[in-house]
């Protein structure tokens, strides 16, 4: 992927759960494992947040309003393991063969969804990945650590998971929708949130010594972009 420099990029999940509570579990949980995770309760809001950049990895609900997981791994051409509810062997043979590339049975254990997870992104060669280094800026994700020439920039638990989403990748410009998704907790913040997280992320990256907005840059009427253009030389 462009602009990852010689670091790698952490994996992309995308949950689709309609039930808000396990949506924000799950997102929780594999964040904790240094996943950019972002979640919807809708396939149609999963194909939206998805328009320029597919995800590694998709968890969804087997059955989705107007669609399902295997239809919607189609449309979004990336792995899925579906999250069923149905009992017996029938239904996970069945969604096997057609296409799933793991499945889980309701109620399932968390630690047990995110060692298949793992797994499973290890075979598309994007698994769990330790860091994302831009320029002279390296991001640790798995000790939520970032430094600027070798030293340590100290970021707030949201500033960081908002620089992650303004890195995955370089210089793609991310919407305030999209970046309250991938950095926030489902049904907290707002747009005016991400203005005052950026605005804040911006100043400690400028005085660390990142150079002038701290490499983020504004789109009009689009969102935020982290761009290499404005990194100052080593």
């Amino acid at each position: 992927m462009p602009g990852s420099g010689s670091g790698l990029e952490p994996s992309r999940v995308l949950v689709v759960e309609p039930h808000p509570t396990l949506r924000t579990v799950l997102v929780q949980r594999l964040r904790q494992d240094g996943h950019l995770t972002a979640a919807v309760g809708r396939a149609v809001e999963a194909l939206e947040i998805c328009q320029d950049q597919s995800p590694d990895l998709l968890v969804s609900a087997e059955i989705l309003e107007q669609s399902s997981a295997l239809r919607l791994a189609g449309q979004l051409r990336c792995p899925v393991i579906v999250l069923t509810a149905r009992s017996g062997a029938e239904p996970v043979v069945g969604l096997l063969e057609d296409g799933a590339d793991d499945v889980l049975r309701k109620p399932f254990g968390l630690e047990e969804l995110a060692a298949r997870c793992r797994t499973l992104l290890k075979r598309g060669h994007s698994g769990l990945q330790e860091r994302v280094t831009v320029g002279p800026l390296e991001v640790h994700l798995l000790l939520r650590q970032v430094t600027l020439r070798d030293k340590p920039v100290e970021l707030s638990p949201r500033e960081f998971a908002l620089l992650c989403a303004l890195l995955m990748p370089p210089g793609l410009v991310r919407s305030r929708q999209e970046l309250l998704r991938m950095a926030w907790p489902p049904f907290s913040g707002g747009p005016r949130s991400v203005d005052t997280q950026v605005l804040t992320l911006r100043r400690k990256l400028e005085q660390a010594g990142l150079g002038e907005g701290g490499g983020i840059t504004t789109v009009r009427q689009r969102g935020y972009r982290f761009s290499l253009d404005n990194l100052p030389a080593s």
